[in-house]
């Protein structure tokens, strides 16, 4: 059996080795993916000990200056993931035993690593039932101007989960191909009442402890349920695939008098500034259910709706008194952490152009495992919040 498993480990490997002849980060990375998300554990930790001495010699395969890049260790925003934990006794030679009790200290038994972290933890067993392992192997999900989910995910969905998620899945599919020449308002409103209908909405277990994993479109059609973030986020990347620009759009947190800390989707229709807002929750006062797509003013003035951040893949924007926008970073991943594992497992569904190259002049790593080393510093902090 040992035999058997080394043998599977060296095939990949060796499947990863031809990649890292063009791209070794995105190689290291992709090796490291594998492996968390699979279905082998050892003592119920994500990387078994024999993963983890191919990690260490694909570690030491890596240039000095590709090392630096994936470790980052001047980077405090690392300290909220598993990830450099990983690496740092990679590069002291730490034994399997000795990295495996520690990360089980740090509370990481049975976490996917990759997309975890300590606030927004999600264990390998509901990563695979999410799909997650799947989302990101392969090209992109669009070929000539139309988009087909591929059909391994498909397959997943239906097995790991049930009929009920590939149909989900495949409505999807056709909304999105029927959509692509309509006007931007006709898709801001089929997109919000798509995604208001199919999914169930629920909190995320732990949200009371400011615990909240925010998933990515296929991993919320898989399980056919989420929180408002991830009604959000579904939106957003629905919108990106149909074209809209990502300057038109924003992931905003938002507070509610009743229901207190809140996600919605902010569209910005061309030259204007007062936002449409996509919400999974109608307007009381209005008398307007949720599928209503109404403009920020009302929701202000009407339900006393307050816009206090707003994000998308590049930018964080903190909104001021007279809903007007001051930009705060570049990159939003240090203040909403949890947003790193939904833009990582979104990366075959958005367009070419999230995945630039920063302004250090080197593609964005944070895209492809979390991290990211350019960006403007802030010393704003954004809490977790508990969504309604």
């Amino acid at each position: 059996m040992k035999k058997n498993l080394w043998l599977i480990y060296f095939c990949v490997a060796g499947a990863h080795a031809l990649l890292a002849q063009s791209d070794p980060i995105l190689a290291f990375n992709t090796l490291l993916r594998d492996y968390d998300l699979n279905a082998d554990v050892q003592q119920g930790y994500a990387i078994t000990a024999a993963e983890y001495e191919q990690l260490r010699a694909a570690w030491q395969n890596l240039a000095p200056a590709n090392q630096l890049q994936l470790h980052g260790i001047e980077h405090t925003y690392w300290n909220d993931m598993y990830v450099p934990k990983l690496l740092r006794d990679l590069i002291a030679g730490e034994t399997w035993e000795a990295h495996m009790k520690k990360m089980s200290a740090l509370g990481a038994h049975g976490l996917a690593l990759t997309l975890s972290r300590y606030k927004s933890p999600i264990n390998v067993t509901e990563a695979r039932n999410n799909l997650a392992d799947l989302l990101h192997k392969g090209a992109s999900m669009f070929d000539r101007g139309r988009f087909q989910i591929p059909d391994d995910i498909k397959t997943a969905a239906q097995t790991r989960v049930g009929d009920k998620a590939a149909q989900r899945l495949n409505k999807w599919e056709r909304m999105i191909n029927t959509l692509q020449h309509g006007t931007d308002r006709e898709k801001i409103e089929a997109v919000n009442k798509f995604f208001n209908h199919v999914i169930d909405a629920t909190l995320d277990k732990g949200t009371s402890n400011g615990h909240d994993y925010w998933q990515s479109p296929i991993e919320t059609l898989a399980r056919g349920k989420g929180d408002c973030d991830d009604f959000a986020i579904a939106k957003y990347v629905s919108l990106r695939m149909l074209g809209i620009p990502a300057g038109q759009l924003r992931l905003s947190v938002v507070t509610l008098p009743q229901e207190g800390l809140h996600a919605v989707l902010f569209f910005f229709p061309t030259h204007e500034t007062d936002p449409c807002v996509l919400d999974n929750l109608g307007s009381k006062r209005l008398g307007v259910d949720a599928n209503t797509v109404l403009r920020l003013s009302a929701r202000v003035n009407w339900d006393g709706m307050k816009p206090l951040w707003g994000m998308n893949e590049i930018l964080l924007t903190k909104f001021r008194d007279d809903l007007s926008e001051e930009r705060i970073s570049s990159y939003p991943y240090q203040q909403f952490p949890a947003a790193v594992a939904t833009f990582v497992n979104s990366y075959r569904l958005l367009p070419p152009s999230a995945w630039g190259k920063c302004e250090k002049g080197y593609e964005c790593i944070c895209y492809r495992l979390g991290i990211h080393q350019g960006g403007e510093g802030t010393d704003t902090h954004v809490s977790d919040f508990e969504e309604k």
